[in-house]
């Protein structure tokens, strides 16, 4: 019997559909063969690769590759949700990478089971919604936000929208506008919320996946990357979270945070050199009357029960009353005295999920 070269293989999309091959002239017998001599793997059915080729992917590469497969597979349909976050080089969920890709379809009798490679939803899809990447139909950047906001957890949704906004990928506006098409859709009063809390200064999963996960909790919205200033206009440092109406200085320590600050040359001296600056930057806040709350990704586990904990006992020890420092969010802007800061973005109370504590909320938030 003859044998298939791993290079006629190789000219194919990786992975590919049998119907793909079949098109190039190669049989299903063919296809069967290189199966059983090891030569191609079946990441899903009736989807191949060249074994080599595939174990070389890194898990966001295959699964865009099952995605392009997918959609392929399912007439009509763009590639949507947190797949098309992924195509789009946007922040993806906490946690592993499935393997089931998102598809949405104008029209299908399709039901995906829960052990499908494809998820497979039903959905209005006007031309404005789609576009064109890496030669597959996806969901335009607004489109695919909006959808993470309705059907992702608030704090990986969140992410997406802060990161899309932020490298101006989107506006606000235009989320609003494809949200106002959605009405009524499953889980559009979670991306009504997510649209209120989006900005585009954050500068990390972990903070934005801190500001939901504390709204959830009950905790008002805080203001982000806010530069604190000395009384006399010098500069102290940029904190990640202020919540100014209880004078507390929210900081995401996430690992991105630190090893971004080396490079190739790391050293200890250099460690230390930042962790003492850290320190002391830290000592500076808390003197001008601020506290300090430090937080990393375990603590958003459990709910978000770690981050409430270390809130609380922040909380306990803070009053805004005894701040005395100067404060603005913008490089251009001008400094403003610690009286006039006006909080995080306001969020009507129908929108709020409801509190784990009672009477927390303040009613002005």
């Amino acid at each position: 019997m003859r044998t298939t070269p791993e290079a006629t293989w190789l000219t194919l999309p990786q992975p590919f559909l049998a119907r793909e091959a079949h098109a190039l002239g190669l049989t299903s017998t063919a296809i069967a063969g290189a199966v059983r001599r090891g030569q191609l793997v079946v990441p899903a059915p009736q989807v191949y690769a060249v074994s080599a080729a595939w174990s070389a992917l890194s898990p966001a590469a295959a699964h865009l590759g099952l995605a392009r497969a997918g959609q392929v597979s399912v007439a009509g349909s763009v590639i949507s949700h947190a797949t098309a976050a992924l195509l789009h080089g946007l922040p993806q969920p906490w946690g592993p990478m499935g393997s089931s890709v998102c598809l949405t379809a104008r029209e299908t009798t399709r039901t995906a089971a829960t052990d499908d490679w494809r998820r497979v939803l039903d959905g209005a899809l006007p031309p404005d919604d789609v576009a064109g990447v890496d030669g597959v139909c996806v969901t335009t950047v607004a489109r695919t936000v909006v959808d993470c906001l309705r059907t992702l957890r608030l704090r990986d949704g969140l992410a997406i929208a802060d990161a899309a906004v932020g490298r101006g990928m989107v506006t606000v506006e235009e989320l609003q506008a494809v949200r106002r098409r959605q009405r009524r859709w499953p889980g559009i009063r979670t991306a009504d919320l997510g649209i209120v809390l989006t900005e585009g200064r954050r500068e990390s999963w972990l903070e934005s996946a801190s500001v939901a996960t504390a709204v959830a909790l009950g905790w008002p919205p805080p203001m982000s990357q806010v530069a604190i200033h000395r009384l006399d206009g010098s500069f102290v440092g940029r904190v990640d979270l202020l919540w100014g109406g209880l004078g507390i200085v929210g900081e995401a320590d996430g690992r991105s945070k630190y090893l971004g600050s080396f490079d190739e040359q790391w050293d200890a001296d250099r460690a230390a050199t930042f962790m003492l600056r850290e320190r002391d930057r830290e000592r500076e806040l808390e003197s001008m009357g601020l506290v300090v709350a430090r937080w990393g990704t375990a603590e958003l586990r459990d709910g978000g029960a770690g981050l409430d904990a270390v809130l609380v006992r922040a909380r306990r020890r803070a009053d805004a009353a005894r701040v005395r420092c100067l404060w603005r969010q913008g490089q251009g802007d001008e400094l403003r005295d610690w009286r006039d800061l006006s909080g995080g973005p306001r969020v009507a109370a129908h929108l709020l999920p409801r509190s784990r504590h009672p009477g927390r909320r303040n009613p002005t938030w």
